[in-house]
């Protein structure tokens, strides 16, 4: 990945006149009738607002162009909906598809000539308002104005996400390209589990009547089996039994297959596709998305499920909804039996990460089967009495809840993938069945605000209160510490391989952030030393000081720090020189679990030198670059003057307090 965009962004530098005309052409064709509806117009706007952010297009010329491109191919439309009028109709796609051009003669209709401005941004079909008011017959002059006047605040509005998505990037790679990878991967699966559920939904539900009947006529082939088909889908049907026995059947059909997949002889650990997603999420490890990934885990674990499920019992019973309480009964106690049964039946043990974790077996997934049948059954209760153009949101929202639970287990390496995957199988096996005989054994509620309200109030309540409460213990429960390692004085001093990573572990420009220091003693005695030479505490960038990432003018000096991360974690030392010529070097340290002579702690980082991006006048970026000569000169020269530190130059560059190992 990191070769792929370097080579695509040095071949935007040598011939930035392509990306300049792609950007017209998306412009001009976005505008055109029928053509646009096929261009992916804002992807590639987005895309260019960022090529802005990086430096690799220029702002005033790509607007410009954007500008010109979409007046140039509203005209045309324009043209040809004055040239042909309604003969247009009676033209492929509008004589097979007519629908979208009787909205946007509805949506000019409404608005005038409003709607060549508003149909820009909002309309029906962006393509199709000037080809309508062509149709319509709109004065000339009164378009032009219109088409011009709405291009430029258009061109404009369209690259700024990208703009602002760019220089986001660019920050968040300052201090790690794992922010950035994770960033998208999660926004991407998030929505990608958002949309397969409304899609899902729009196309399964008008085919559910029929198989149910289908479902009723094999029932009446089968007796036996068929006893299942019929407590499913017969509304009179007495169903305890029936359902027990198709848990009981499930729960022996998963286990039979968790054992011959994720614990069979191979083992898990062997499977290629789990060990390459147990790497990556280790691989995209930072202070922030741990933070982040341990409160998105927590929204299954007992302490935010429980208060949720009381709630929605609570409610159940004080409204008098005695059959749907019973299937909520029948749910719960799904997860809370068949956890702890088929973990101990297919034992498949977790990936060895050192956790101190209370469950020892990776399946099924507690946390992940809980999310399942829990936010999967509460969406089942709360799209029942919606109208049905709205009933696919509550499933999006289960996905979107359980996608981010999965992603966070994944990430945290508490599961493999494989029983991760199995685990939500599991739970949508359960409440699908659960769920069909829900809607055909009780009655639909009159609305649907109380459950949402109850359960919204006590998830945020519940979520809010233990992650307060409970963030830094969980942070510390899914954190492995690594185990300490004894190095001789001698073989450090004499540069000898040491266990320990010789550059900053991130996915973006690794080989050019090495690590040159390494330091073995106390962090606070080497601070005191260096302040003396006039080295500095820097500010790190917070969300009380981002504010001045908005002021180009301000001098680099005066901008916030952005800690860099290494191995999933901020740097611990980070020490600031100003030097004459608005120069700003940086002295970065990361902790290693290496000890030499068993006393003193090592370790280890860099110098790099700071410079001050300004993003099209809006931003202000400071940005790390590896320290030239000069620089590594000047540190060099202070450490010489410190009489209660030793250094030894080389590579790397060894430092020690003057009582030091050295």
């Amino acid at each position: 990945m990191d070769s792929f965009l370097t080579q695509l962004l040095a071949w935007i530098d040598l011939h930035p006149g392509w990306a300049y005309l792609l950007v017209f052409l998306t412009a001009l064709t976005e505008s055109v009738a029928v053509v646009g509806m096929l261009v992916p117009g804002v992807v590639i706007m987005i895309g260019a607002g960022a090529l802005i952010a990086t430096g690799k297009l220029a702002f005033w010329p790509t607007v410009t162009l954007a500008i010109v491109g979409a007046i140039i191919g509203d005209s045309f439309s324009y043209w040809i909906g004055f040239r042909y009028r309604d003969r247009l109709r009676q033209h492929w796609p509008f004589n097979r598809h007519p629908a979208q051009l009787e909205r946007g003669i509805a949506f000019f209709q409404r608005y005038g000539a409003k709607s060549v401005a508003f149909g820009r941004f909002v309309g029906p079909g962006r393509a199709i308002i000037p080809m309508v008011a062509g149709m319509m017959q709109m004065p000339r002059g009164r378009f032009a104005a219109a088409n011009i006047s709405s291009a430029i605040a258009w061109g404009p509005a369209y690259l700024a996400p990208g703009i602002v998505f760019g220089a986001s990037l660019k920050l968040a790679a300052e201090a790690t390209a794992r922010l950035v990878v994770l960033l998208l991967v999660v926004l991407s699966l998030l929505w990608l589990s958002a949309w397969l559920a409304r899609r899902i939904y729009l196309r399964l539900s008008p085919q559910a009547s029929s198989w149910v009947q289908a479902w009723l006529r094999w029932a009446n082939l089968h007796p036996t089996l068929g006893r299942i088909a019929q407590a499913l889908a017969e509304p009179a049907h007495p169903d305890a039994a029936i359902l027990a026995s198709l848990a009981l059947a499930l729960v022996t059909a998963t286990a039979v297959l968790g054992a011959s997949i994720s614990a069979g002889l191979v083992g898990p650990e062997a499977l290629t596709l789990n060990q390459i997603a147990f790497d990556l999420g280790q691989s995209l490890h930072t202070p922030l998305a741990d933070q982040v990934m341990v409160a998105l885990s927590r929204l299954a674990e007992p302490v935010v499920s429980l208060p949720l499920v009381v709630a929605i019992l609570v409610y159940l019973t004080l409204s008098q909804q005695r059959r749907a309480l019973e299937y909520w009964i029948a749910a719960l106690s799904f997860t809370l039996i068949v956890t702890p049964v088929l973990g101990w039946l297919v034992r498949v043990p977790r990936p060895e990460l050192g956790l101190e974790l209370s469950w020892p077996w990776s399946f099924p997934s507690g946390q992940v089967l809980s999310a399942t049948v829990i936010y999967g059954f509460l969406a089942i209760s709360v799209a029942r009495p919606l109208k049905a153009g709205w009933r696919w949101l509550p499933y999006a929202v289960a996905a979107v809840i359980i996608t981010a639970v999965a992603i966070a287990r994944l990430y945290l390496g508490t599961e493999w993938l494989s029983d991760i995957l199995g685990s939500i199988a599991l739970g949508l096996a359960w409440i699908a069945a659960l769920g069909l005989a829900f809607h055909l054994h009780t009655e639909a509620p009159s609305q649907v605000a109380g459950l949402a309200l109850v359960s919204l109030v006590a998830l945020g309540c519940a979520f809010s209160a233990a992650t307060t409460a409970e963030q830094s213990t969980d942070l510390a429960r899914y954190r492995a510490t690594p185990q300490t390692l004894n190095i001789d004085a001698t073989h450090w001093h004499t540069r000898q391989a040491l266990p320990i990573a010789r550059q900053r572990e991130d996915l973006w420009h690794r080989h050019q952030r090495p690590f040159d220091i390494q330091y073995a003693g106390p962090l606070d005695a080497l601070t005191r030393a260096l302040i003396s030479q006039g080295w500095q505490p820097a500010e790190m960038l917070s969300w009380g000081n981002a504010i001045k990432l908005l002021s180009p003018s301000l001098p680099l000096a005066e901008l916030p720090l952005v800690p860099h991360v290494h191995n999933g974690h901020h740097d611990d030392l980070r020490l600031v020189k100003d030097l004459p010529g608005n120069r700003r070097l940086v002295l970065r340290l990361w902790a290693t679990p290496v000890r030499i002579n068993a006393t003193q702690p090592l370790w280890i980082g860099n110098l790099t030198e700071l410079t001050k991006e300004t993003i099209v006048d809006l931003f202000a970026l400071p940005i790390s670059v590896p320290a030239d000569a000069r620089s590594q000169q000047q540190l060099y020269a202070d450490l010489s003057r410190l009489p209660s530190i030793k250094a030894d130059i080389g590579a790397p560059t060894l430092v020690t307090p003057e009582d030091g190992p050295l």
